[in-house]
């Protein structure tokens, strides 16, 4: 029967007929050809002119000793360019680009990155391509001073009604945004491991736990608890 299957069957045999028998040289110069040919069709494609989105790296430049940034800020801007299909890999596969420099002013209050000092920020790093869309007019930020306080320590309440301690160091400094760092209690609960069940006297280490973007001057102090 003379099927689809005959048919393609016959047309590769007809195909690859002349390749038969052939000595090793041939199939090296054949290869060669078709290496050859791909390599200036990908040239050629290369030096046309693309348009094609991309996430571009950012580097952020602040007064980081003395402001925070309370959310992450982005490491990258999704951004559509137009330009040569050489200049557009490049910037692709970051060979030979660098991240755009943005440098905002993180005063406490600000909310966001003016859209032109970003925007020439992308455009001096992409030099030879054409930004043709941006991701949006702006780049929400929220920045916080850096502040530091020195609190007392104590037990957490349920645990305070049945022991006396002391602490070494007795007062432990904490640093982060203000708005946080504001906000801890004083004095500042540190949580003790099980005490004995002999109700003696005894000096342990307890860590001192505290919430995301603030770090205490030490992590662990040493607890001395007796029953009350």
């Amino acid at each position: 029967m003379d099927g689809p299957l005959n048919r393609a069957s016959w047309l590769l045999r007809w195909f690859v007929r002349p390749f038969a028998g052939q000595e090793p040289s041939f199939y090296r110069a054949i290869t060669a050809c078709l290496l050859a040919a791909g390599l200036f069709w990908q040239m050629n494609a290369l030096n046309k002119t693309y348009t094609t989105r991309i996430n571009f790296p950012l580097a952020w430049h602040y007064d980081s000793v003395h402001y925070v940034p309370l959310r992450p800020l982005p490491a990258a801007l999704p951004v559509t360019v137009t330009g040569q299909g050489w200049r557009l890999l490049r910037a692709n596969l970051g060979w030979g680009t660098h991240p755009a420099d943005l440098r905002p002013v993180p005063l406490p209050g600000t909310r966001y990155l003016p859209a032109t000092a970003w925007h020439r920020g992308l455009q001096n790093a992409l030099e030879g391509v054409q930004v043709t869309e941006w991701a949006g007019d702006t780049l929400r930020l929220t920045f916080d001073r850096y502040a530091t306080r020195r609190l007392p320590l104590t037990l957490p309440p349920d645990s305070a009604k049945r022991y006396k301690a002391s602490f070494t160091p007795a007062m432990v400094t904490f640093r982060g945004p203000a708005s946080l760092v504001n906000e801890l209690p004083s004095p500042y609960p540190v949580v003790p491991p099980q005490p004995s069940a002999r109700g003696k006297a005894e000096e342990v280490e307890a860590d001192v736990k505290t919430p995301a973007r603030i770090r205490a001057s030490v992590p662990t102090v040493r607890l001395r608890q007796t029953r009350r």
